[in-house]
């Protein structure tokens, strides 16, 4: 065999393991219920992304915020406890702009792979900065519902926040952690149990989503129906999420840099848009936004945006703008300033 051969040989090899490295990676996400953080997986099943983790990250939180790997995009979840009150398990349902990295399909946690003893694996978890790690891993023990694995390269360790990152063999998933035994070992929930569960679960909210499906609601007579796809800025809390804009609520974040908020005409449909309204609490503790922008698109992407205001909201916090006959299906409102503090709170934006 030829050198040349050789390194090719090796190439591919290594671009493949990178590439479920990759591929696994970007279904792990970090969260963060407003107290604390952990980590937790994103699945996609029956066209919604779901995400799953330990209870006590939620904590007794119904809103987290979910931050995806490097480059860093957030989204807000909707949290659900439905399993047994012993199990160190919970669901929720994603939207925003983290649906895009939900790629992975339910039945792969469906895994016949039964780990014993002396197994080497990998851990795979994001750190705060959204970079993305894999760490060797032997399991030191193998029970019914959990398993318990050490890290062996002797520098890393368990930092605060592991809670909710997923054991793997190669891409396939074996277990989540639910403890941190020591500075180094880890107890797992076993992805057997994960998938019944939350298969279970599923399958059950799929046949009553639609009667539970509230109507949308229409905040004046003639309001277009816009939903929220995403933000640049994470909320403050996750109580005070983007997706609050368009309901009840409040949108509070800290404004470090210019921060694009994107909606999108309800069913993905073109509207005819004549004007909106920004209401923001003047008596609120967040402060008010100041210069903004606001942009339109037809295109199905975002793309080949056309401006049509840039301004000031007045200092009570309410700006109304009217916009002759403009055939949209992406309004950008970007935040590039506030009024008197760093931190920002908006109340709502309506459509007309």
């Amino acid at each position: 065999m030829t050198t040349k051969r050789l390194f090719l040989i090796l190439a591919i090899i290594l671009a493949q393991t990178f590439g479920l490295c990759l591929a696994a990676m970007a279904e792990s996400v970090t969260i963060d219920n407003g107290t604390e953080k952990g980590q937790g997986f994103v699945f996609r099943e029956g066209g919604v992304c779901y995400v799953i983790m330990p209870r006590h990250v939620a904590g007794d939180q119904r809103k987290v915020t979910l931050y995806s790997a490097a480059p860093v995009v957030h989204s807000g979840a909707t949290v659900e406890t439905p399993f047994w009150p012993g199990m160190d398990l919970a669901i929720g349902v994603a939207r925003g702009a983290i649906e895009k990295r939900c790629t992975t399909q339910l039945s792969a946690l469906n895994t016949e792979i039964q780990p014993e003893t002396g197994a080497r694996l990998q851990l795979m978890r994001l750190r705060p900065s959204g970079e993305a790690e894999r760490l060797d891993m032997i399991v030191t023990q193998s029970n019914y519902l959990t398993l318990d694995a050490r890290l062996i390269d002797g520098k890393s360790e368990l930092f605060k926040g592991t809670s909710g990152a997923f054991l793997f063999d190669a891409e396939r998933p074996v277990g989540m952690v639910t403890e941190a035994l020591s500075g180094t070992e880890a107890r797992f929930i076993r992805i057997e149990e994960i998938y019944q569960n939350v298969a279970r679960r599923v399958a059950r909210r799929a046949g009553y989503a639609e009667a539970q499906a509230p109507a949308p609601a229409l905040a004046e007579p003639n309001a277009l129906p816009f939903e929220v796809i995403g933000a640049t800025l994470p909320p403050a809390s996750p109580q005070f999420a983007e997706e609050n804009l368009t309901g009840p609520g409040s949108y509070v974040f800290t404004l470090t840099r210019p921060n694009r908020i994107a909606f999108r005409a309800a069913e993905g449909k073109v509207v005819t848009l004549s004007g909106l309204r920004i209401t923001a609490n003047s008596d609120a503790a967040a402060g008010l936004p100041r210069d903004i922008q606001i942009d339109v698109s037809t295109s199905p992407d975002g793309a080949r945006i056309r401006n049509v205001f840039t301004g000031q909201v007045p200092p009570d916090g309410n700006l109304d703008i009217s916009i002759s006959g403009t055939r949209v299906l992406w309004v950008f409102v970007t935040v590039r300033s506030g009024w008197d503090k760093a931190e920002i709170g908006i109340d709502d934006v309506s459509f007309r």
